[in-house]
């Protein structure tokens, strides 16, 4: 099963060597130690009239949530490093509660209009726990993307007694796929974790993303481009200077809409952060903006060069990658938001984690 695109979908720029290997080969990542996964060429990356896809090569009140199979809550928040439990950032770190502007670096490449900056503080959407990605209550069931990001490096610090699944979509919102998982989600009474291309907010019903507050679902970004040719390309301080200028305008963005307060913790590059090369002075960028990547550990498979064509294919697909990633403890899986036939998979993938026993968490 291989997680990468072929050779023919994807050029290499200087300064990203890239291997074809399977899923269970690749030991070392870069970015992120040691994980039994490879990276994924994100093929379902590509938006159509959103965002831009230069093509490089990467090396409702209160709810049921966060349950296991049975409907036991997924932990209490006892803020212990096994529990989940709110991550509010204190008054006005990282830029939370104060006006959006646009910020002073030039604007990354999007396709997207640039969005209005008020010069001032913008109201926070009624769900949104200030200083948060989340609704108050997702509290029960969020985790630190710190947390998160250590489990996946080391799998033998994760939480004991219990087994973790944290879903994941990539590339939206979408005003069609997105409300469809989100219907999945409220049937199965779980959360998941959306990282967006903020400027796509714009094309999205508001009460799109209060729905998803309201769910105990987690916003967090995806970029502002997607560009990897902006992104990616040059030396290590090349690289810094631009994912760290795409993610200010990311969560600008984002708090252009979502407020002022919106404050997420987790970020999934484009790629992912062990498709890539020459990240560590990026990453310490956005560690000063409170910020840590995350990337999976499995996946349905709808952004695979041979992606599955039927719903038990997807179902198989996690199946396979979370025993080829050595049946960790904390599993989280790759999906995108963008597609029809992942939102058709979705209810099963769902009842399958929940005969195997596990909790569903966001990550903040």
């Amino acid at each position: 099963m291989s997680l990468r695109r072929t050779q023919a979908e994807r050029p290499t720029p200087a300064g990203s060597p890239v291997r074809s290997r399977r899923w269970s080969q690749r030991r070392r990542l870069a970015g992120i130690g040691v994980l039994t996964a490879t990276a994924l060429f994100a093929t379902g990356c590509s938006i159509s009239g959103s965002a831009s896809t230069s093509s490089s090569t990467p090396n409702s009140s209160s709810s049921s949530h966060g349950v296991t199979g049975s409907g036991s809550a997924a932990g209490s928040a006892s803020g212990s490093p096994a529990s989940p439990g709110a991550a509010s950032a204190a008054a006005g770190a990282h830029g939370v509660g104060a006006p959006v502007v646009h910020p002073s670096c030039t604007r990354p490449p999007t396709t997207w209009k640039s969005f209005k900056a008020p010069d001032a503080v913008v109201p926070d959407l009624p769900e949104l726990e200030a200083g948060t990605n989340h609704s108050k209550t997702a509290d029960k069931w969020t985790y630190s993307a710190s947390q998160v990001h250590q489990w996946m490096a080391k799998p033998q610090t994760a939480p004991k007694g219990k087994k973790l699944v944290f879903i994941t979509f990539d590339d939206g919102p979408d005003s069609t796929v997105t409300p469809k998982e989100l219907s999945n989600l409220e049937k199965a009474g779980v959360p998941a974790t959306f990282f967006m291309i903020t400027p796509q907010l714009q094309g999205v019903p508001v009460d799109l993303l209060r729905r998803s507050l309201r769910d105990g679902n987690g916003l967090d970004i995806h970029s502002y481009s997607h560009d990897y040719k902006y992104l990616f390309h040059g030396d290590a301080n090349q690289r810094a200077a631009h994912v760290t200028c795409d993610y200010d305008w990311a969560l600008a963005q984002a708090r252009a809409v979502i407020g002022s307060d919106y404050d997420p913790s987790g970020f999934r590059y484009p790629g992912g952060e062990m498709s890539w090369n020459d990240l560590s002075k990026a990453n310490a960028g956005l560690a000063k903006r409170g910020v840590v990547p995350i990337d999976w550990n499995a996946m349905s498979g709808d952004a695979d060069a041979h992606m599955p064509t039927t719903i038990p294919g997807y179902v198989t697909m996690v199946k396979q990658s979370i025993a080829e990633s050595g049946n960790p403890r904390v599993v989280v899986i790759l999906n995108h938001d963008i597609k029809e036939k992942t939102a058709e998979a979705m209810p099963s993938i769902l009842a399958w984690l929940k005969s195997q026993g596990y909790q569903f968490g966001i990550i903040s």
